[in-house]
């Protein structure tokens, strides 16, 4: 084997081991067992520090954000299918139109009355 064809494969194993390294993962290993200890004592004197009240208050916020959310999402979701429902008919969708018109040309006229 010559010199040139010995580097091209050596470079091919190199690449090949390297791929076969990261695609199976093993290059990261966490040891879990090295991993820093907190100790019992200490949980216990952070559960005592939080203050119940306090997060009840925030949980209850927050669960009132979400409902208010949720019931204004319903609510569209009911006027967005109410008017599809009205518009499905031709005859009804150019009867609003005409007002919707009307109302738009009254709206349009005071809009360009001089006002004192």
């Amino acid at each position: 084997m010559s010199e040139p064809e010995f580097t091209v494969n050596v470079v091919r194993a190199v690449e090949h081991a390297v791929i076969k390294l990261l695609s199976k993962g093993d290059w990261l290993t966490i040891d879990y067992q090295s991993r820093p200890q907190i100790g019992g004592d200490l949980l216990r004197r952070a559960w005592a520090t939080v203050d119940l009240d306090r997060v009840l208050a925030k949980l209850r916020e927050r669960i009132e954000d979400m409902l208010v959310e949720r019931i204004c999402n319903a609510m569209a979701t009911e006027l967005a299918t109410d008017v599809k429902q009205l518009l499905s008919v031709p005859e009804r969708r150019e009867a609003i139109r005409a007002v919707a018109r009307e109302h738009l040309s009254q709206i349009a006229r005071r809009g360009t009355e001089v006002r004192p």
